[in-house]
């Protein structure tokens, strides 16, 4: 009788349970190597619209899905791709008008 791989791994939202009941570093770079793709995802968007270098994106973006998973709450039922992806996305916007060489002119 033969188990697959993915049944006697436990899926994203499990282990963002697990991590929700007790943090831990391994558990924490679990769950960022299960949601790789939405990271490189989103820096692949942003580096076609800017001249910084995608590696640099994709880095900044690793910390945003870091905070999303040290503040997502399972119990409130959204998916982790919802709430994890403007994180990401902030992060990346930070990094960028940080970065940006224009000089920004008060409204007033």
């Amino acid at each position: 009788m033969e188990t697959s791989q993915s049944s006697m791994r436990p899926d994203g939202m499990e282990l963002l349970q697990l991590y929700h009941q007790n943090p831990s570093i391994e558990l924490r770079n679990q769950l960022v190597k299960l949601h790789t793709g939405l990271v490189r995802k989103m820096a692949h968007k942003f580096s076609h619209q800017c001249n910084e270098p995608y590696e640099d994106l994709e880095q900044i973006g690793y910390f945003g899905l870091i905070r999303a998973i040290e503040r997502f709450d399972p119990s409130q039922g959204y998916a982790f791709s919802s709430f994890a992806v403007p994180y990401i996305r902030g992060e990346m916007l930070h990094f960028l008008r940080d970065r940006s060489t224009l000089l920004k002119i008060p409204r007033r």
